[in-house]
């Protein structure tokens, strides 16, 4: 079965739930029924037409105000759905109940069924009221990412980077519901803690560079003193990925397609590899052992990485295992990453290990150490329940 009928089988799904949940089951009677079925039916619709919007118009200016609103109407379906799940499961509990009463020859009760449908009505506008609720929360957390702190020990890192400091910026996502002025509140947060270095770990946009440069256009006055590196995140890819690495590099943002620099401190350097998202394609296909042949070949440096700290960007935590586990094999001590988004949407979180290693945080996968940024943005919906957005600030130290 192809993506499309598992869309509108799930599309179906969905609704004949809803109207069960919203309309039979409280007993609505009409005119009030027929109200909420096409209220209902709109809502539904509306809430999956930015995806459209985004694949078909790539989210144009004039599409953004209503992508917005379309999308932000998914998490309350989102929570809508459980909530209903839930008074669903009490009223089947207090019905069996009430027929096991019968089956053991006593007399149906008129006030208990009566009492019942009273709370299958409350629950369901409480629940409505709730979703409201822990969406409006969800929108306003979307919007001010916090930074948070982590440290990363290595016998590796010479002594002169001990205390080096690196903000990690993945996931902004730039698009409907979050733009310009977004963008510049993450700028002033990373420029406020002066790193050393600033990553941008892929997923910029949702759309462009001739719809959303100028929204990503305040991120040309990071500052650190060692620059700003990025990588392709699988967004990137979805509108071809060359006009972004031309409009990153032309903005005096230098993307690591493939390859590496070094940084340099007195008499000592670090590695900084960066590789493609696992989703390109050729000539973008992600490819370490290209980047690390490159760095050998411009700066002398072993291709093994024997005896230095080597820095991975890669955009999935997933990727420490790419190329038959590469990562280890080439001396990686540390990959920042991020794509995950911690979830986003409670309860999501507990779905992304059926495709990542990790939901968020530090970790060690593969002998490697792997920091994985909820992300600054949100991607879909702007908004975001019980995964706060983050921008992590990474300390070095020389074990």
């Amino acid at each position: 079965m192809g993506l499309v009928s598992l869309a509108l089988v799930a599309l179906a799904a969905l609704i004949t739930f809803f109207f069960y949940a919203l309309i039979r089951a409280p007993r609505l009677r009409r005119p009030w029924s027929v109200v909420a079925a096409i209220c209902l039916t709109i809502f539904l619709v509306t809430s999956l037409a930015w995806f459209a919007i985004e694949r078909l118009a790539g989210c144009p200016d004039h599409w953004r105000w209503f992508s917005a609103i379309s999308a932000s109407l998914l998490p309350w379906f989102l929570y809508m759905g459980i909530g209903t799940a839930l008074v669903g499961i009490v009223n089947l509990v207090w019905s069996g109940v009430q027929a096991l009463k019968r089956t053991k020859r006593l007399a149906p009760d008129k006030l208990i069924r009566t009492r019942r449908l009273r709370f299958v009505r409350a629950a369901t506008v409480a629940v409505m009221i709730g979703a409201i609720g822990v969406t409006a929360f969800g929108y306003n957390e979307a919007r001010h990412p916090s930074i948070t702190t982590t440290t990363v020990t290595s016998p590796d890192l010479p002594a002169a980077f001990d205390g080096f400091r690196i903000a990690l910026l993945s996931d902004i996502h730039a698009g409907p519901g979050l733009g310009r002025d977004f963008v510049q509140g993450i700028v002033d947060q990373i420029n406020a803690v002066e790193p050393d270095l600033v990553v941008i770990a892929g997923d910029l946009s949702d759309g462009t560079p001739a719809q959303l440069g100028s929204d990503l256009m305040p991120l040309t006055t990071l500052h650190a003193p060692y620059g700003v590196l990025v990588t392709t995140g699988n967004h990137e890819f979805y509108d071809g990925a060359q006009p972004w690495i031309d409009w990153l590099n032309d903005h005096s943002l230098p993307v690591l397609d493939n390859s590496g620099t070094i940084l340099v401190k007195g008499d000592s350097s670090i590695d900084v590899v960066g590789i493609n998202d696992r989703t390109g394609s050729p000539p973008h296909q992600p490819d370490l052992q290209r980047a690390v042949d490159q760095l050998h070949n411009s700066f002398g440096v072993p291709v093994n990485g024997q005896g230095r700290f080597r820095i991975l960007i890669a955009h999935e935590p997933l990727q420490v295992y790419g190329q038959n586990n590469l990562a280890s094999k080439v001396g990686v001590d540390l990959q920042l990453s991020g794509h995950t988004h911690g979830g986003q949407l409670w309860p999501i979180q507990y779905l992304v290990p059926l495709g990542q290693p990790v939901v968020d945080g530090t970790h060690v996968l593969n002998g490697i150490t792997v920091v994985t940024s909820r992300g600054a943005g949100a991607w879909g919906p702007p908004i975001r329940v019980g995964a706060p957005p983050e921008i992590p600030i990474i300390t070095l130290h020389r074990a």
